[in-house]
């Protein structure tokens, strides 16, 4: 669980500490661990916003991550506090686009866009639900 959650800018912010668990034998953030950090924020978000994963699971929804594109920028270490972002970039039918970024203060450690496909539960596109839509407004890029 984040520390604190808040919205600012057009993006969802999320305050995380970094762990020993998060740490490789190099001494730093093991890479995939920030992909861990990414699903984790992007969990927290939909619970912020008032639509949990649990819910939508509920409601036949499904977001399945279809493409991942990252880029490592900075290492992060033991008892760093880290705030985690998440903006709206791109959203179509059935899919949603978010920029997701890490800092460690004003340092940027990762930059990532993140799609996601809705899905039923037979795994068939599905429209991405206004109720999702709307709950994201806040967080929209160039809306």
């Amino acid at each position: 669980m984040p520390y604190q959650i808040w919205i600012e800018n057009n993006r969802l912010n999320a305050k995380y500490k970094i762990r020993n668990y998060h740490i490789d034998s190099y001494g730093h953030v093991n890479n995939a661990v920030y992909i861990q950090f990414l699903e984790d924020a992007r969990t927290d978000f939909f619970d912020y916003l008032g639509f949990s994963l649990s819910y939508l699971a509920e409601n036949n929804i499904f977001v399945y991550i279809t493409e991942i594109n990252i880029k490592y920028l900075k290492p992060g270490f033991l008892d760093d506090i880290i705030v985690v972002t998440a903006s709206v970039i791109k959203h179509s039918r059935v899919r949603v686009t978010w920029l997701q970024e890490i800092f460690r203060g004003d340092e940027k450690l990762v930059t990532a866009n993140v799609t996601g496909a809705f899905m039923n539960n037979n795994k068939k596109p599905i429209r991405v639900p206004d109720f999702v839509i709307k709950g994201m407004k806040p967080i929209l890029k160039n809306e």
